[in-house]
Formats: C-alpha cells, sequence, structure tokens
C-alpha cells in the first residue's frame, strides 16, 4: 500500500490544529482543530489527496472502548429506569429528520427518498448504500451527511461549553489495574470488531469495542482506561478523516446551501426537543442535547466525556436511536420512493 507525502504533513498540521485549540481552550479540540483545518485544506483544494476511510477504525476503536469503560454497573442500572426517555428521544430524531426531509423537498425539489436518506441521522456510508439501493444521486448525500456531523461536532461542544461556568474538567482514568487490565482491554478491544464482523451487525469498529468494554465493566473485572494521548490521537484521526470529506466538487452550486439549511433545521429541531424532554422527564439538558443531537454516537459520547456529562446515558441514547433508526431507515425510503413514483404517475395524469 503506497502512502502519499501529503498525508504525514495533514496528520502533522492537524495535530498542530488540535495543540492550538487545546491551548485556545476550545471543547474537543483534538477533533475539532484536525476538523475545521482539513475541511479547509480539502475545500480549497490544497490538499488533493483522499484521507484512506481505512484510517477510522483506528479512532473508532480507541473511543468506544474509552465510551464503554463508563457502563459500570451503577451505570447499567440507572439505565434501566431510562427507557422512556431512550425511546422518545430516538422518535424525536425520526420524525424530525421526516419533516426536514419534507420541507427541503418543497423548498429545493428532488425525491422525497433522496431528502431522508440526505438528512436521516445514520452512517453517511449506510446512506450512501442505500442512496445508491434507490437509485439516487450519491454526491448531495454525502455531503448533507458529512456536514451535519460536522456541523454537530463543532457547534454542540461550543454552545454547551459556553454555557457552562467554566471548562468541563477532563474526564479522569476510570481504571487502571495493572498489566491484567490492560491485556484484557486490548483483548476486548481487538475481538469486539472481529465478533461484530463475523455476526454482520452495523458499525462493528464502534459497536465490537464498546460492547467488549461495557461488558468488563459492568461485570467489574479488571480495566484499564485509555490513557490521554492515545485519546487525543484518536481525535485527531477522526476528526482529519471527516473533515477529508469536504471535497471541493461538492460545494459548488445550490447544494451547500440544502445542505446547509436542512443540517440546521435539524439541529434546532433537535434543540427544541431536548429542551422539550429534559422538562418533561426532569433530565440535565446538556446531557439530553448531547443524545438527541443528530451526530455520531463516537463523536457525541466523546463530547459528553469531555465536557463531563453523563456518557453512559448519552451512549444509551445515541444507541437506542441507531437501534430504532437504522432497522427502520431501509423501510422508510422505499415507502417514499413509492410515493415519489404515485405522485408522478398521477401527474403524468
Amino acid at each position: 500500500m503506497r502512502i502519499s507525502p501529503a498525508l504525514p504533513v495533514l496528520f502533522l498540521a492537524a495535530t498542530a490544529a488540535g495543540y492550538l485549540m487545546s491551548l485556545l481552550g476550545a471543547p474537543l479540540p483534538w477533533m475539532i482543530g484536525p476538523l475545521v483545518l482539513t475541511a479547509a485544506a480539502t475545500a480549497s483544494g490544497l490538499f488533493t489527496e483522499r484521507v484512506p476511510t481505512r484510517i477510522r477504525p483506528l479512532g473508532q476503536i480507541t473511543v468506544a472502548t474509552f465510551v464503554g469503560a463508563h457502563f459500570t454497573p451503577e451505570a447499567l442500572h440507572a439505565l434501566l429506569s431510562t427507557a422512556p426517555l431512550l425511546i422518545a428521544v430516538s422518535l424525536w430524531v425520526l420524525m424530525a429528520a421526516m419533516l426536514v426531509a419534507r420541507l427541503q423537498r418543497r423548498l429545493f425539489g428532488g425525491s422525497l427518498v433522496a431528502n431522508f436518506l440526505a438528512v436521516v441521522p445514520t452512517s453517511p456510508v449506510e446512506a450512501v448504500v442505500m442512496a445508491e439501493h434507490h437509485g439516487v444521486p450519491t454526491a448531495p448525500v454525502i455531503l448533507s451527511q458529512t456536514l451535519r456531523i460536522a456541523l454537530v461536532v463543532t457547534v454542540i461542544p461550543i454552545l454547551l461549553y459556553a454555557g457552562t461556568d467554566g471548562p468541563a474538567p477532563s474526564p479522569e482514568a476510570l481504571r487502571r489495574d495493572g498489566l491484567t487490565g490492560a491485556t484484557l482491554t486490548l483483548a476486548g478491544a481487538l475481538l469486539g470488531p472481529v465478533l461484530f464482523r463475523a455476526i454482520r451487525l452495523a458499525n462493528p469498529y464502534f459497536l465490537g469495542p464498546l460492547f467488549m468494554a461495557a461488558l468488563i465493566s459492568s461485570l467489574d473485572l479488571p480495566a484499564f482506561d485509555m490513557p490521554g494521548p492515545l485519546l487525543a490521537a484518536a481525535q485527531i484521526v477522526l476528526g482529519t478523516w471527516l473533515g477529508g470529506a469536504f471535497r471541493r466538487e461538492l460545494l459548488g452550486g445550490p447544494l451547500l446551501g440544502s445542505a446547509l439549511l436542512s443540517s440546521g433545521l435539524l439541529l434546532a429541531t433537535c434543540g427544541l426537543g431536548a429542551w422539550t424532554l429534559s422538562r418533561v422527564f426532569g433530565a440535565p439538558f446538556a446531557t439530553v442535547m448531547l443524545g438527541i443531537a443528530p451526530g455520531g454516537v463516537t463523536e457525541m459520547a466523546l463530547t459528553a466525556g469531555i465536557l463531563a456529562q453523563d456518557v453512559a446515558l448519552v451512549t444509551a441514547m445515541h444507541l437506542t436511536r441507531i437501534f430504532v433508526i437504522m432497522p427502520n431507515a431501509g423501510w422508510i425510503a422505499r415507502l417514499s420512493n413509492r410515493a415519489d413514483a404515485s405522485a408522478h404517475r398521477d401527474t403524468g395524469r
């Protein structure tokens, strides 16, 4: 495998951007810094190479292991009483995506299925696969999905950070059980993706290590929390990969405006949902906002840890949303496709 000389330079610059953000006291600096720098470099044409997709699992496995370590026996017991909140969050996000998709269709045209796949909070890869299956152009889906995640990862931490009385304390090491703990944690991190790939579950590089780390933590087995430098390196990898998706050819014409509007509307609708559900269920607004935010579970769980929120509850909200939306996105897309076809037939009469 040939590695472009420009790629190490990009990662060095991304690391410097993360360090600068950390000096400025920005929230989630090691992800936001690389994301902003890489997005600017790729969109301007300064960096023309593709950031390899194969590097993302490295960051996912590290962050997933960090997140899973928060599923202590006490945390899991507490989550059992939050099932109504978890379901309410998932349904609100799904309804918000469907509403924004319909509004975007009225404003910018296109098929209902195309607009739905562009805004539904799921993995960009999964959305593109469904777009190909339904004959939908993939470029708008890629841009909208990537922009949505980037907007959430950038805006939510800054807003929540600004609403606090000061910098949130960095997450402390949960467990450091020596060589035994480090060995068991490493084995779980490596075995998780293999296990989840073997049984063909979605997102194995995050859900696999997350499951294994949560299992180790919930059973109170020897464990070893992620060292700070390793966690920072994982954020650099994820931020650089995410920023590298902002290709110049995707940013012309009305496509960017459509993606910005839909992402902003979805984020605003979810913000209203966070305010409403936090009052209904008596949960902290910041925690619910991170749980309902239409970003990736990796990024939001990590943000919760950095902002000293309830990582276990935030992760549970996102995982519930994944299991509510992902199995149902396919039939909703098919139903949208049929509605479009029926509308075309009626128009042609």
